[in-house]
């Protein structure tokens, strides 16, 4: 460390501007893609340093460290803005995303720092105070954390979007989020790798989505490499994606994308199975929102115009909502005796509309209903939640309309719910397979069909059968867990099916139906007299009235396995197959017959 600040030092004693202009010379800057995780349409770009090993440092936090050892940090990072916002320009279609630009913390505490420098850059560039979107984390150690929350509401004030990066491994983290409440959360990738294969990641992140999106934060998964990782940020709410899973950094602008169309794949796949969408969608309320740029007077005049509307939605230039306007909070304003004329007075702060936002969930049109409500409920002031598409404002759910929605969502499950397993019908279990063919993906079927089942009935009688029936849902549900979708064809039949993302995957889902054959087998022994048990069979007569023994109830088991080059294209094939191979199942040793194909 002491021979690079010696190699500072000499030159620093060049004319401030000269070194300057030395360092940008060599430094570059690459700009990362970050995503809309639904549409992978272009959201912004994060911009990052590259050349700081030119000039001698181990990595660009020794270089800044450097810079701030010398009291020219603040100084430096202004020309490197300037930098920055000059190459961020000249992106196709720059007006229509954000940058994001990383602040070193210690920025604050530098002598020379003043206000309005970015302004005056942004205004030189023609690009408004939206276009930015300020990074800040816990890299260096917050001193003051009263100071730096000030200044992050200054920077709020001002126009700015701010974002908290690394989220989750500081100290300070969420006492930023509760004084400075950030636009945007970028959740820190160690809860994020693995994240598809550990179970507590995947809760803290899943509350730490939450959390945020209920004070009306934006977030983003950083740092992701893999699909796996990919969709269960999806699945947990997270509003938008970065890294190499999307795109590495680049110095070329001309290799940015406005959207990235393996991440668009995903969301057609979306698409074809609706879900709850259908429900969603045709409850919605098209509010006509307002714009950040719009005049207070537009506002109170969609009040006045419609005497039933009690809230506007409000969004920024790019279509994303950022809250709400209440009638409420206008009521004092513009029925008091010089209300209009606040509101009229442009350098009044009654004349802002941000004055007036309220933040209010948002939540994306694709998201399960039960996850829509979750959000909703754990807000306690929230009249309902602004619903969103590709990161488009598309309409509004009130608490009223949830509750319905939820109520049909309910009823059209319940019709094809198994009354006595409570397992998914034929409905959903065929909603499911043909999931799984739309996707393309390697997926895992499997057909569960009682041995001896019949005989059982016959002796024991139709209760004790209707015991065994629930006996066998139970086990499913203990050891498929909720990895995988269950469901109730009817009378003894049973399935299970999952899309499979590797061969692991594969391995342990025919590990546990193994286990699930086993532990029925050994479970339902508890439903037979004890002379039954020790004899291994009942002893009654068939359908010809002939008497006979007949081993004791087991299950058996079909497992297809649906390859990239399947020739299995259809649920009907499916469906043959197990009509077929379920004999082989029933004479095979495991009980259990396996199709690869």
């Amino acid at each position: 460390m002491l021979m690079l600040s010696t190699h500072f030092i000499l030159l620093f004693m060049e004319p401030l501007h000269a070194l300057y202009h030395h360092y940008l010379d060599i430094l570059d800057i690459a700009f990362q893609p970050i995503v809309d995780i639904h549409s992978g349409e272009l959201f912004g770009v994060e911009a990052l340093l590259r050349g700081t090993d030119t000039l001698g440092f181990e990595s660009i936090e020794s270089f800044f460290d450097c810079l701030f050892e010398d009291n020219t940090l603040y100084t430096f990072d202004l020309v490197l803005r300037e930098k920055v916002i000059k190459k961020f320009c000249t992106i196709h279609s720059y007006h229509e995303i954000k940058l994001f630009y990383n602040l070193d913390n210690r920025l604050f505490g530098m002598a020379d720092f003043s206000k309005g420098n970015t302004s005056r850059i942004l205004k030189r560039h023609g690009l408004d105070h939206k276009s930015i979107v300020f990074e800040l984390s816990e890299h260096n150690e917050i001193v003051n954390i009263d100071n730096f929350t000030r200044l992050m509401s200054h920077y709020r004030h001002e126009g700015y979007c701010v974002a908290i990066d690394d989220f989750g491994i500081g100290q300070s983290g969420f006492k930023m989020l509760y004084h400075a409440t950030p636009n945007i959360i970028k959740i820190d990738r160690f809860f994020l790798t693995d994240i598809d294969s550990d179970p507590k990641k995947k809760l803290l992140a899943r509350n730490m989505v939450q959390l945020s999106t209920l004070m009306g934060c934006r977030v983003i998964a950083e740092g992701i490499e893999t699909e796996a990782e990919f969709l269960v940020c999806k699945e947990i709410g997270c509003h938008l994606v970065q890294g190499y899973y999307v795109a590495r950094p680049t110095c070329e602008c001309t290799q940015l994308r406005l959207q990235y169309v393996h991440v668009n794949a995903l969301s057609l796949l979306e698409k074809r199975t609706p879900g709850d969408q259908n429900i969603i969608r045709k409850r919605l309320e098209t509010l006509e929102p307002v714009s950040m740029s719009d005049s207070m007077e537009v506002v109170v005049e969609k009040f006045k115009t419609d005497q039933d509307l009690t809230l506007i939605p409000v969004i920024d230039k790019q279509g994303l909502p950022v809250g709400i306007v209440h009638e409420h909070r206008l009521k004092a304003i513009i029925y008091s005796q010089f209300g209009r004329s606040l509101i009229q007075n442009n350098s009044s702060t009654f004349s802002v509309l941000e004055t007036y936002v309220e933040p209010i969930p948002v939540v994306e049109v694709t998201m399960s209903l039960e996850t829509i409500v979750e959000l909703y409920s754990l807000s306690e002031s929230a009249p309902g939640v602004l619903v969103i598409e590709s990161s488009k404002y598309i309409g509004y759910l009130s608490a009223r309309v949830m509750i319905e929605a939820v109520h049909e969502c309910n009823l059209i499950r319940a019709r094809d719910q198994n009354p006595l397993s409570r397992l998914p019908g034929n409905f959903m279990i065929n909603e499911h397979i043909s999931h799984a063919f739309d996707s393309g993906k390697n997926s895992v079927f499997c057909y569960f069909d009682f041995d001896h089942f019949k005989p059982y009935n016959d002796h024991y009688g139709f209760r004790n059968g209707d015991r065994v029936i629930v006996l066998f849902a139970e086990l499913m549900h203990k050891v498929l867990l909720n990895d995988y979708f269950i469901g109730h064809i009817g009378g003894d039949d049973f399935f299970a099916g999952s899309v499979i993302k590797n061969e692991m995957m594969f391995e342990d889902f025919c590990a546990s139906v193994r286990k699930l054959i086993y532990q029925f087998g050994e479970d339902v022994h508890e439903f037979y007299s004890a002379e039954d048990r020790e004899r291994g069979c009942i002893v009654a007569e068939d359908r010809e009235g002939i008497t006979r023994e007949f081993k004791l109830l087991s299950v058996s088991a079909v497992i297809v396995y649906k390859g990239p080059d399947s020739s299995i294209n259809s649920a009907e094939q499916l469906q043959k197959i197990f009509a077929i191979e379920k004999k082989n199942a029933k004479y095979s040793p495991e009980h259990l017959c396996l199709i690869i194909d």
